[in-house]
């Protein structure tokens, strides 16, 4: 029997297979690793919500602006130079106040001249009538006086209301929205000088479109409106009713509402604001309802049993609106995916 030979340590030998040992190991580990992270990848999370029981309603959102049941651009009724125009904007008047004054020279000139011509005649005209009653006048002279004492006293009326209209005064109580002319500007007769609004007064009105409008004759008086101010957080008021148009406008196919907004200016609501109106068109009270993210696209409701397994039923919503529909009663305690 032949001894065994004895093996040679080849250390090139040892060391390719040292490295093929390594780049299979990390092979193994990478794919191992890969699968793991492909599990977790598509592992899905699941969300689980309950149904709520409240109001649902159903609404018709509109935009509209604020605005003021008075605003009055006030205008001169006499050309002349501005002498003062007390109505910057914010300001708050008084109804009769004096907010503006036009030079009167010319206009006091006139009065005087009328007032002398009537004074005048006046005197001429109770000479002549005294004269008359005596028989030392004719007929002819008694009417010449009289007409003259009639239109000179009409030009001084007129001379005295030109003057007077020299003097702007607000005509309600308010405030400046906006002024429009400068002092020392030369103004005419029509010229807008301010704009005055009454902020106590603040409404809405909507254009809704006419395929609605049976619903709102019916029911716009007592229907729930309110607004929501952007500008204000998203503040919202409540509407009380003023108005409904009682015709549909051919160009736009709308109808007009308008509401006002009680105590909006006291909370900081001013006209021109832009805002978001909604009409309840359609209440429920005490429903059990759902999120329209718990309702599938193929009419699916996704619920999970006792076992926590998941199962589904069909169900199409009978009352709903943007975010939200109704569901029965018995599934008031059943878990939703």
């Amino acid at each position: 029997m032949k001894p065994l030979k004895k093996m040679k340590f080849s250390p090139v030998k040892t060391g390719v297979f040292l490295i093929f040992a390594v780049l299979l190991f990390l092979l193994i580990f990478g794919i191992l690793r890969q699968n793991r992270e492909r599990d977790r990848e598509f592992l899905a999370p699941v969300i689980i919500t309950r149904p709520r029981r409240g109001r649902i309603e159903k609404q018709l959102g509109l935009t509209s602006r604020v605005e003021t049941g008075r605003l009055i651009t006030v205008v001169p009724r006499a050309a002349g130079t501005l002498e003062m125009l007390d109505a910057d904007p914010g300001r708050e008047v008084a109804k009769d106040e004096v907010l503006a004054r036009i030079d009167s020279s010319p206009y006091d000139q006139a009065f005087l001249q009328a007032q002398a011509a009537y004074l005048t005649a006046r005197s001429t005209f109770e000479r002549i009538s005294s004269l008359y009653q005596s028989q030392a006048a004719s007929l002819q002279q008694f009417e010449e006086a009289r007409t003259l004492h009639e239109s000179t006293r009409a030009q001084f009326e007129l001379a005295r209301l030109n003057r007077d209209y020299t003097l702007i005064r607000s005509p309600m109580d308010g405030v400046v929205l906006i002024r429009h002319a400068t002092e020392g500007a030369i103004v005419n007769a029509g010229s807008p000088l301010f704009t005055l609004g009454d902020l106590g007064d603040l409404r809405i009105k909507a254009a809704v479109p006419e395929i609605h409008y049976r619903f709102f004759a019916e029911h716009w008086e007592n229907m729930t409106a309110r607004l929501s101010v952007p500008a204000l957080g998203d503040e919202e008021f409540l509407l009380s009713p003023l108005s409904l148009a009682p015709y549909v406008s051919p160009e736009n196919r709308n109808f007009i509402v308008e509401y006002a907004i009680p105590g909006g200016g006291d909370r900081f609501l001013k006209p021109g604001m832009f805002v978001n109106v909604s009409f309840v068109l359609e209440s429920l009270e005490n429903v059990c309802y759902l999120p329209f993210r718990t309702l599938s696209s193929g009419g699916r409701l996704w619920y999970a049993d006792d076992g926590d397994r998941a199962r589904y039923i069909e169900f199409t919503p009978d009352f709903f609106n943007e975010e939200v529909f109704r569901i029965p009663d018995e599934y008031g305690e059943w878990r939703f995916i």
